[in-house]
């Protein structure tokens, strides 16, 4: 029988990406979406589309069902009235999923810092999910806490062009690890295609190296032909009436004001030190390209 592997947020940076080196390695993929639209990239190639929400626990149950393995995440719901109730929601919806499906092996997105409970703004959901994943009996299961996505940038898109500048609320000398979305997929299928891990575990994924802001802006503003760009750190009030101006509810724009707080104060950061195990290729000045090319075409 073809191994089977169930991907949630399959359109998403890391889902898609994972979806087609899975398909790449012939292994049989179920593709969960909110639309057969946005999985018709991997239909193409041969996925199964699952069209439904993860909220419901029937739809989910039965897409995990059969399944020899999983990749699991909690998708950004920026509209979600409670941002950290919808986690733990999806959470607990989650986790008897998956002990109804009874499936034995996950990869679990997660993130750095997720070995704390609390403080951590969305983070905090990581640790709940983990730990909500480390109940299940006889599941066995790999954490991957991913460094800060280099795909963030692309967010500042918009203030580059309007405003002349890059900003956020991180110290502009704050050295932080970055990762390309499409290395934590490259680890993902390398454990998902035959999976052979057992027990529990977490791994964290720290890039090529540590980027502060301002060499990130750097970086970027050479490859789109701003070499002075300029980085800013925005006092954390004014962050927050950005965040609300850009459409985020006001709890919503505190919950990641306080992971950026918890970045700066270094209670975020990575706990291991860069090994042949937890280092991955693609480099900013890699990525770069394609934050050109977004740029661009904005």
């Amino acid at each position: 029988m073809m191994h089977t592997v169930t991907v949630t947020g399959a359109t998403g940076n890391v889902g898609k990406e994972l979806a087609l080196e899975l398909l790449a390695r012939d292994v049989k993929v179920r593709a969960i979406g909110r639309s057969v639209e946005r999985l018709r990239a991997l239909t193409e190639k041969g996925a199964e589309a699952w069209v439904g929400s993860m909220e419901d626990e029937a739809f989910l149950t039965k897409a995990l069902t059969g399944a020899g393995a999983a990749f699991v995440m909690i998708p950004p719901n920026f509209a979600a009235p409670d941002f950290r109730a919808y986690q733990r929601g999806l959470v607990a919806t989650i986790g008897r999923a998956l002990e109804k499906a009874g499936v034995t092996h996950v990869v679990s997105l997660s993130s750095i810092g997720a070995d704390l409970p609390a403080g951590t703004g969305p983070i905090a959901g990581l640790y709940d999910l983990e730990q909500r994943l480390n109940a299940i009996a006889d599941l066995n299961a790999i954490h991957l806490r991913a460094a800060y996505f280099m795909e963030n940038n692309l967010n500042s898109i918009g203030l580059i062009k309007g405003q002349g500048l890059n900003g956020s609320p991180l110290r502009a000398d704050l050295a932080l690890p970055m990762i390309a979305t499409r290395d934590i997929a490259a680890v993902a299928a390398e454990l998902l295609a035959a999976p052979t891990f057992t027990g529990k575990s977490a791994r964290e994924l720290l890039g090529p190296r540590d980027y502060t802001p301002a060499e990130v802006t750097s970086v970027l503003g050479r490859a789109i032909g701003k070499p002075d760009l300029a980085y800013l750190a925005f006092p954390y009030p004014e962050a927050r009436k950005a965040m609300v101006g850009m459409g985020f509810s006001e709890p919503l724009a505190d919950v990641f004001l306080e992971m950026q707080k918890a970045m700066n104060d270094g209670r975020v950061g990575a706990r291991e030190k860069r090994s042949a195990t937890n280092q991955t290729p693609t480099t900013l000045e890699d990525f770069a390209k394609t934050f050109a090319a977004a740029y661009n075409a904005s």
